[in-house]
């Protein structure tokens, strides 16, 4: 088999992508938006066991390893049982972890466990895509010791990293910076009203009428983005969670875990570009059926 350290360009149509998530929507997002990306061959496991079976298995390039506290797969711990296979090749595959946390604690801990690059839940698929490429043109080099095992920790990860190289050797080279496809992301005028609608949202059980007033202010605010991008889809879904929250917050009825869901789907749906027809209306659906899950109760 091919060294999977060995840097070279990639090619989405000849990849091999594992993906590892216990949550079946989001494995299956996942693996809808990859072959959005002309990445045909994705294998999907929810749990350490199936995947393990699946390296034995198949030729894998690249895993895919989502982190939820919510559900019992423990990423990190199976990324660190990766890292001891003796299988060589299997034990220097390249893991993206993908956390909806990209705090320093969060980075601290996977890159000890031997995660090689972070990518922040909503997924966009241009970070996505983006992650893939360091892993495969910029791979880290891969350090076998008794101390540890994993991709080497003293690399500073390209896409945090916006000022000259330091080390020996690569003081005169110019490298243009490379930016982080997720803080673009996270700054689109979409993705920011909808973090803050998050924030607000975070207070409603409070049942504080200017809280509820302060969410449809920004409902309003959100909806009117969607009508300039001409995004119906996620119009129409925002209109269904005001229309969710107006009949609700007054009675104090929210549901925190609807509301969770809701707003998950919304930002995930924000970062899908419209050409993902497929992959977003599986977010549409999940939502509806977070609406309706509470409308029934």
């Amino acid at each position: 088999m091919p060294d999977p350290r060995k840097p070279r360009s990639l090619d989405p149509r000849s990849l091999s992508v594992l993906v590892i998530d216990a949550n079946a929507f989001s494995r299956e997002l996942t693996g809808e938006i990859l072959r959005n990306l002309d990445i045909n061959c994705v294998s999907i496991a929810n749990d350490a066991d199936t995947a393990f079976a699946m390296l034995i298995e198949r030729q894998i390039d690249v895993l895919l390893v989502s982190s939820d506290e919510s559900h019992a797969f423990n990423a990190l711990a199976f990324v660190q049982n990766l890292r001891r296979l003796p299988d060589h090749h299997s034990r220097r595959l390249p893991a993206i972890l993908i956390t909806p946390d990209r705090d320093r604690e969060t980075a601290i801990m996977a890159r000890d466990a031997g995660i090689d690059e972070l990518l922040a839940r909503p997924i966009s698929p241009n970070a996505l895509l983006q992650r893939l490429q360091m892993v495969i043109e910029t791979p880290r080099p891969f350090v076998d010791s008794a101390e540890f095992l994993g991709p080497c920790r003293r690399r500073k990860n390209p896409a945090d990293y916006h000022g000259p190289r330091r080390r020996a050797g690569e003081r005169s080279a110019q490298r243009p910076a490379l930016i982080d496809q997720d803080e673009i992301a996270r700054q689109l005028p979409m993705r920011r009203s909808l973090t803050r609608l998050h924030a607000i949202c975070a207070d409603l059980p409070a049942a504080r009428p200017e809280t509820l007033g302060a969410a449809m202010e920004e409902l309003k605010a959100a909806r009117s983005i969607a009508a300039e991008q001409n995004d119906h889809a996620l119009h129409a879904r925002l209109t269904s969670f005001e229309s969710c929250l107006a009949a609700a917050a007054p009675l104090g009825a929210v549901d925190t875990a609807m509301i969770d869901t809701a707003l998950t789907t919304l930002e995930q749906l924000a970062a899908l570009p419209t050409t993902y027809a497929k992959a977003r209306d599986s977010v549409a659906t999940a939502f509806g059926q977070a609406i309706q899950k509470k409308l029934a109760a």
